[in-house]
């Protein structure tokens, strides 16, 4: 059996794919996509003229990687003793989600409201319900 596990704030998400990675033996695949689509929210014409939006962008990015980082320090400690992946993608989260679940999983584990990037304002779930190829565990966030 392999697993993905979408890597967002919802550490009970990780928890339980790790939890039933341990039980199955399977596989464990965490996945932190980092969100590159803050640039075509904002638009062109924001504050045009001065370096706000960019260090806006610049801000995004740095914020985006530290999440990315703490993220994969959390999911380590609580895989540590299992054989895992940890993998980090660049692009629009559902893309990149439906993406690498195109690589043959059975199980995606993910946090519920899904919260990745710009993905808390649009409903990623409908989307990613769509197109998997596999069953989905949704882990209710409190």
């Amino acid at each position: 059996m392999k697993i993905l596990l979408a890597l967002d704030s919802s550490i009970l998400a990780i928890d339980e794919a790790v939890s039933i990675a341990r039980v199955r033996q399977a596989e464990l695949t965490a996945l932190f996509i980092v969100d590159h689509t803050w640039n075509e929210f904002l638009g062109h014409d924001w504050l045009s003229g001065s370096r706000a939006r960019a260090g806006f962008l610049e801000y995004v990015r740095a914020d985006e990687l530290a999440e990315a980082q703490r993220l994969a320090a959390e999911f380590r400690s609580r895989a540590e003793g299992l054989d895992y992946r940890l993998k980090t993608a660049a692009g629009r989260v559902t893309t990149e989600l439906c993406r690498e679940l195109a690589q043959g999983y059975d199980l995606l584990v993910l946090g519920y409201p899904f919260r990745r990037g710009l993905e808390i304002l649009r409903n990623p779930l409908a989307k990613i319900l769509k197109k998997a190829p596999c069953s989905i565990l949704l882990v209710k966030s409190g």
